[in-house]
């Protein structure tokens, strides 16, 4: 009787088949209760009189500590420059990382804005709205709504977790979506994005940066109200006067007063700022020391405002300590050191690395995916945003090696990132970069051409400057300033300062003006400080490249040429 062999030739009941991976773990919300627990932790015996019970802190507490200057302005430094922080969309498929990219640019103002809630109020709800865009067959994001937090909560679903045979399912509490207050269902997770600061133990509601801080705050409040009084109080203090109760003293007038009584009168007249006379009847101690019968003193104090300057500048900086803000961000140093500062600086930006990697993890798999699974695929590669580490590069050694390597022709400038920087459009540093058509070969037996042409490297007329716009006078303005501008280049080279300190001149400001004026401009000054400004503006950002004099002169020639049509094409 035949049998069906295995591999090994036995039967095959005899040949062992087996799985190389492991037992797979349980999957998805099986352990472990984490989200939504109402646990309140007690404090030690006598926290109440030792210092504040901090867990009774609500949000409407935070929102009024936002009004402290200093509360205000490291909250406002730390949001401003995760603002500007540097990122961009890396994923396997590159139109997705383009299209997802693009979205969050268009966005970006908003969601940083809404994220920045969670600075101070530990969470952020925030609504999203998408739109159908029919040119592009795309479903944008169209705006993200920083919801109030006092008026928003999670809502929880409940799941059924891991249990063993013939046992009941715990069950586990997992987003799904935002219940605001007035609303008559739930935010959708879909058109939603909750972001728990710095998020422990799976507290949604985060992590209060001005917790802290509270203490502090408190007590700066109550030593500025205090500071103030004694100013007040100390600025104008209070005269003490002393006269015999025996004495009589007789008036101009003739009337007679006892002496007690002129000097309350004096003492009244001084607090209006009237001039004070007293007699100079003299007596002694009982030391036997001269001394006067009527005298004037004033209440002072032994404490000087000096000390509620320190204290309160102590309380400034604990707030901003609480706030991950190093002292010297915002103010100047004891010392004068400047490493002081740029550690403090450093310290500051590796802080900024950590709470982007924390936002990111919630763009990454509640925004992005969410982008990616509406235009492309759920089975789509998932982009991921990327931010740029900083504070971890040294800029000077940089400028010194990039600087080095363009001397040394081992690296080109990038002539369209320079345009870029330096204000212009992507379509006029298209226009720079092009070559002239018009523009003869290079010819090496070519005249020498003549003043006033604007030669350009290789002997050929630049497309820079021309006559072929309606007024000529400008055009002619134009080339008068590039031979200007060219022995200023030449004389900068030869002396060794051709570089980012080096000041350049156009000149012929009044000549432009009266051009201006003749072709009919009706602000003809204004038009001319404007197209001076901007010339000035590209000269300070591309002199510290450290380009060759021909290529800048070249780049000078063409963007001077954009500039003079932009302005003759303007409206007079």
């Amino acid at each position: 009787m035949t049998a069906l062999l295995g591999p090994n030739g036995q039967p095959i009941d005899k040949y062992l088949l087996y799985n190389k991976k492991a037992a797979p773990p349980k999957l998805g919300e099986s352990f472990g209760a984490w989200a939504g627990r109402d646990q309140e932790f007690f404090q030690l015996p006598g926290g109440g009189v030792v210092q504040f019970d901090l867990s009774k802190l609500q949000l409407e507490d935070y929102r009024a500590m936002r009004d402290h200057y200093q509360v205000n302005s490291s909250l406002a430094v730390l949001s401003f420059m995760q603002h500007q922080s540097d990122w961009h969309i890396e994923c396997e498929d590159k139109k997705i990382a383009d299209f997802c990219e693009e979205q969050l640019r268009n966005n970006w103002t908003q969601l940083n804005r809404a994220f920045s809630v969670a600075n101070w109020a530990g969470y952020s709800p925030m609504a999203l709205n998408y739109e159908n865009n029919l040119q592009t067959r795309s479903i944008d994001l169209n705006k993200v709504k920083d919801l109030y937090p006092e008026e928003c909560e999670v809502n929880w679903k409940l799941v059924d977790g891991w249990a063993p045979p013939d046992r009941v399912p715990p069950k586990y509490k997992v987003y799904d979506g935002i219940k605001q207050i007035g609303a008559p269902w739930p935010i959708p997770v879909e058109n939603s994005l909750w972001y728990p600061l710095l998020m422990e133990h799976g507290d949604y509601n985060g992590r209060k940066l001005l917790r802290p801080a509270f203490t502090s705050w408190f007590f700066s409040i109550l030593v500025h109200l205090f500071a103030n009084r004694y100013y007040e109080r100390f600025g104008e203090p209070v005269p003490i006067g002393r006269a015999p109760y025996d004495d009589e003293i007789v008036l101009d007038n003739g009337t007679t007063v006892k002496g007690n009584q002129f000097m309350l009168d004096t003492l009244a007249q001084l607090r209006s700022r009237s001039v004070v006379v007293l007699p100079d009847q003299k007596s002694q101690d009982s030391n036997g020391r001269p001394m006067f019968d009527y005298d004037i003193e004033y209440l002072e104090s032994q404490m000087r405002g000096a000390d509620f300057e320190r204290y309160m500048t102590r309380l400034d900086e604990e707030i901003s300590i609480g706030l991950f803000t190093p002292i010297l961000l915002l103010r100047t140093a004891d010392v004068g050191s400047y490493n002081l500062g740029v550690g403090h600086m450093q310290m500051y930006l590796w802080m900024l690395n950590a709470m982007n990697d924390d936002r990111a993890q919630y763009i990454d798999k509640y925004l992005l995916r969410k982008m990616a699974d509406f235009n492309f695929s759920e089975k789509a590669p998932s982009p991921k945003i990327i931010y740029r580490k900083m504070g971890n590069t040294n800029t000077d050694l940089i400028k010194e090696l990039l600087t080095a390597l363009v001397n040394k022709d081992k690296a080109m400038v990038d002539l369209e990132e320079l345009g870029t920087l330096a204000g212009m459009k992507l379509k006029e540093v298209r226009q720079t970069l092009a070559p002239d058509p018009n523009a003869a070969p290079n010819d090496p037996n070519a005249p020498t051409p003549q003043q006033g042409d604007a030669p350009d490297q290789g002997g050929q007329k630049p497309a820079a400057i021309h006559s072929a716009a309606p007024v000529d006078d400008v055009w002619a303005i134009g080339r008068e300033i590039v031979d200007r501008v060219r022995p200023q280049v030449e004389a900068a080279v030869r002396n060794g300062n051709f570089d980012g300190d080096l000041q350049l001149n156009m000149g012929y400001k009044r000549k432009m003006e009266k051009a201006l004026a003749s072709a009919g401009f009706s602000f003809p000054v204004v038009c001319t400080n404007e197209f001076y400004g901007r010339m000035d503006n590209w000269i300070n950002d591309a002199l510290p490249t450290k380009m060759e004099p021909e290529s800048f002169m070249k780049l000078f020639c063409n963007v001077l040429n954009i500039e003079i049509e932009a302005l003759l094409n303007a409206a007079p």
